[in-house]
């Protein structure tokens, strides 16, 4: 039967509703019907209407009623988003650990497991063994693999989101044009959406984070390598093929000797990263012929924390300038973007308050000295799992497309967890 053009604009007015409705609740809920259709400027009768099809289709839920309402009356019934509607798959790609994740619709883990990434084995072998405890954690689970709305993939290095393509990545072994997409959308039967691991950071900091409530901010990814994830005007950055926010790979150091994993020399990356900064312990160490002094050969990251603590003057000395070069890097970043906020994640965090306060003073020196501005720049408080978070949050924003109200035709909300 033909559609008229009528119809297809009905139908369109009402998915595009559904989405505003769902949008305000996630939001701003828990809010009232009422309030709702004031902000939507629609009736109260078709506002309920919809919100009864959200119910039905188990996205959104009842929670009681409103201490008091703006013109007396009966007290509003409160609506609030139903994060256990549905379930996503949330993975974090890193050089030295794979992380992978069930999650609610929400920020709210339900299983979770660690793996060694063992990266030099290539990327077939990597991707085979992710695919492994892709299964492994759908069957552990317990849940309806219909229930999956999908799959959300962070991976380090440069990536092509909208094909799903890993285009190379400097810190994993044989990482050129990996269509990461295709292969695990073919073994598993779920879709799958990556994005770059330090833009999932920024995504999952802007949902559920520091920068909720900012428009323009950086966050800064610190370990083998460095990246941002960078926000401007509450738009996620991501540039031509996927290259925006690659910070850690700006010629810092013209007279540096260290060659980078990206092949230069002289990358910020050779001076503020976690393995360049081991690297400057060990050789340091070496010179002084002080081993004996540590209790053992090669210091771990985690032996740092405790020395850097302690006053330990070699560990001291080089995290200091470790925080120094990467207080250069930020300012760097500062005068790219002029962001509210920057937002450090990474292992660098449990150095301290005493680590961040050099961080803080090195990009004052190196920004703009004879003009004085209170940088804004806090360690991330979301944790280890911010990435898995930020990966599970891309595949919600790919499915529902909230920010979407032109295309009704991509609302595909019911017809994916009405079974839920």
């Amino acid at each position: 039967m033909m559609i008229s053009g009528r119809e297809k604009n009905n139908i369109s007015l009402r998915e595009i509703n559904k989405k505003n409705i769902l949008k305000i609740i996630i939001d701003i809920g828990p809010i009232s019907r009422i309030d709702i259709s004031r902000r939507l400027k629609i009736s109260r009768p078709t506002t309920s209407a919809y919100i009864g099809e959200l119910i039905e289709d188990g996205l959104i839920e009842e929670i009681g009623k409103s201490d008091s309402t703006h013109y007396g009356g009966k007290k509003a019934v409160l609506l609030q988003f139903n994060s256990r509607a549905g379930h996503i798959l949330g993975v974090m790609i890193g050089v030295k650990n794979i992380r992978i994740a069930l999650t609610d619709l929400g920020p709210n883990i339900i299983n979770m497991m660690k793996i060694p990434t063992e990266e030099w084995l290539g990327p077939e072998v990597v991707i085979d063994k992710l695919i492994k405890k892709l299964k492994e954690i759908i069957k552990k689970s317990r849940t309806d693999k219909e229930n999956i709305i999908g799959i959300g993939i962070g991976a380090t290095g440069l990536v092509d989101s909208k094909r799903g393509l890993v285009i190379f990545s400097p810190n994993l072994s044989g990482w050129s044009n990996i269509k990461l997409k295709e292969i695990i959308e073919k073994k598993i039967d779920l879709p799958v959406f990556i994005e770059n691991e330090c833009r999932v950071q920024a995504i999952a900091e802007k949902k559920y984070g520091l920068a909720k409530d900012i428009r323009d901010f950086v966050c800064f990814e610190t370990g083998t390598g460095i990246g941002t994830g960078v926000f401007i005007d509450n738009k996620l950055v991501i540039g031509n093929k996927g290259m925006a926010g690659e910070v850690g790979h700006i010629i810092t150091n013209l007279g540096g000797k260290r060659v980078c994993h990206c092949g230069n020399v002289g990358c910020l990356e050779t001076l503020c990263s976690t393995s360049s900064l081991m690297e400057d312990i060990s050789d340091d160490i070496k010179k002084s012929g002080k081993f004996s002094i540590y209790g053992k050969d090669k210091l771990e990251l985690g032996d740092l924390f405790g020395l850097y603590n302690e006053g330990d003057e070699i560990v001291t000395r080089n995290v200091e300038n470790n925080a120094k070069y990467l207080g250069i890097g930020i300012s760097n970043t500062i005068k790219m973007f002029n962001p509210e906020l920057v937002i450090i994640h990474g292992e660098v965090i449990k150095f301290g308050e005493r680590y961040l306060k050099i961080v803080k003073k090195s990009v004052s020196e190196n920004t703009f000295p004879k003009v004085k501005d209170d940088y804004n720049i806090k360690f991330s408080e979301m944790g280890d799992n911010v990435g898995i978070i930020g990966a599970a949050s891309i595949v919600f924003d790919n499915i529902f497309d909230l920010d979407n109200s032109n295309i009704a035709g991509h609302y595909i909300i019911k017809k994916k967890l009405s079974r839920v």
